[in-house]
């Protein structure tokens, strides 16, 4: 008998193409809120779909090698304008993940790991086995299956979510290569679990590409980063600390409300009700730049999305982002991303037109 893995592997190839392709027609994320939240908003900017690659139950030991990003983007035949991340859904018992940088994370039943870091990362249970290489996962080979539910086996989820984020986005920045967290917990996280309850319902009958598990994968992705954000998120200085200080996640909110107005330091500082130097100290110190850094650097993300959704000519973008010539646009876009935003354009068109139809 044929494994099934191979099926889904073929589905997860076919959909790139038609789930990429809609992304593209998306509202771009509006210049002009009035009141948005900036978690939603950067989520929303991410444009995330997803697949499930695979639903197995391993027996151990066993080891399987996830390579990096850029051999993964090579096996499923995606640009490089879109991030791939992995994520492991463990149902039953637990397995080990090494990351790039050595450390090892325990996984256990009902934890989802999601690896947005471009290296690649190792998952193992028991020892004295040599690493399957993941292209040969997707060839049907590797670790013993067994039915789900044998004791001593690791029942898993495994997949990717398809990012089209410009590469400022200041969410995807603040992730960790390795992002752990736990779906049981109802009290904590009621959505994140329930859509963890229905995925893997979806997932048991089989219904690997069907509309819902498409759906559910986007809700499944955000909340586990929510879910993230409220835990390890603001152990340490960076975006999901700012957005848990109320004066620095106001002054956020406005940056993300009116992205084209003459923002200055005193002029947020007043948003939050803090002198000017106090205000400069406190945002360094909670997300690790300073207020004006995230004031560029977001107004290039927005160009970003512009450049690759709409025919808006340059000037009309610099005029939209808050800039009042096309020259002082194009310094600052260069000074963000390194190259000219006609550069920029031209390269992400060429990547689309490269992508799977």
């Amino acid at each position: 008998m044929a494994p099934e893995i191979g099926v889904k592997e073929c589905y997860a190839r076919d959909s790139i193409g038609s789930m990429l392709q809609s992304t593209r027609f998306l509202t771009i994320t509006t210049v002009t809120q009035r009141n948005p939240d900036p978690f939603d908003d950067a989520l929303e900017d991410l444009r995330v779909s997803g697949a499930v690659l695979f639903h197995e139950a391993y027996l151990a030991p066993w080891a399987i090698a996830v390579p990096e990003e850029a051999r993964l983007r090579e096996l499923l035949m995606v640009g490089n304008d879109v991030r791939i991340v992995v994520f492991h859904y463990v149902r039953d018992d637990s397995f080990d993940l090494q990351v790039e940088s050595g450390a090892v994370l325990p996984i256990r039943t009902g934890e989802v790991v999601i690896c947005p870091g471009r290296g690649g990362h190792l998952l193992s249970r028991g020892s004295g086995v040599v690493s399957a290489p993941f292209d040969a996962i997707l060839r049907g080979k590797g670790p013993l299956r067994v039915a789900p539910g044998t004791p001593g086996s690791t029942e898993l989820i495994c997949g990717f979510f398809y990012v089209r984020a410009a590469p400022l986005n200041p969410l995807l920045a603040a992730l960790p290569p390795a992002v752990r967290v736990a779906t049981d917990d109802a009290a904590a996280s009621p959505i994140l679990s329930s859509t963890a309850t229905m995925l893997a319902h979806e997932i048991g009958r089989g219904a690997f590409g069907s509309y819902t598990v498409a759906r559910l994968l986007e809700v499944f992705c955000a909340e586990a980063i929510r879910a993230y954000r409220r835990t390890g998120g603001i152990e340490h200085p960076g975006w999901f600390k700012g957005l848990a200080d109320p004066r620095i996640a106001e002054a956020i909110r406005q940056i993300h409300a009116e992205p084209a107005r003459e923002w200055t330091v005193p002029a947020l500082a007043s948003t939050a009700a803090l002198s000017a130097s106090r205000f400069a100290a406190r945002f360094r110190e909670t997300t690790g730049q300073s207020v004006m850094a995230y004031v560029a650097a977001w107004r290039a993300n927005l160009a970003c999305r512009m450049l690759r959704e709409t025919d808006l000519q340059l000037g009309e973008i610099a005029d939209r982002i808050g800039y009042e010539s096309l020259p002082a646009f194009s310094r600052a876009f260069k000074a963000q991303l390194g190259q000219s935003p006609t550069a920029w354009r031209n390269d992400d068109v060429g990547e689309r037109q490269r992508l799977p139809l």
